[in-house]
């Protein structure tokens, strides 16, 4: 059974990431919104489901850029939202 909520910690950049190439639902946009100016890892909590269409979105963003630092950092960023939807969290390794 699928967890309700699945908390994802984002560092600043990974924030302006999805906020930009990310066109998160506006509960995800609000809980960024309301963390833009911290310089922390921050968890947003997300449903599956939300989780899911990020997910798709980044994904998408990734496929009408071409090669650069912007589409790296969305790779790995994709990679780790993956990780989050299959592990049922998304914490971030701090060492």
């Amino acid at each position: 059974m699928k967890p309700k909520t699945i908390d994802i910690e984002l560092t600043p950049s990974e924030r302006k990431l999805l906020m930009r190439h990310g066109y998160p639902f506006e509960g995800i946009a609000k809980a960024l919104q309301q963390v833009e100016s911290s310089s922390t890892i921050e968890l947003i909590p997300m449903s599956p489901f939300e989780l899911e269409m990020l997910i798709g979105d980044v994904c998408r963003s990734i496929n009408r850029m071409r090669i650069g630092r912007t589409m790296d950092q969305l790779i790995e960023l994709c990679d780790r939202l993956e990780a989050a939807e299959r592990l049922g969290h998304g914490t971030l390794d701090r060492m």
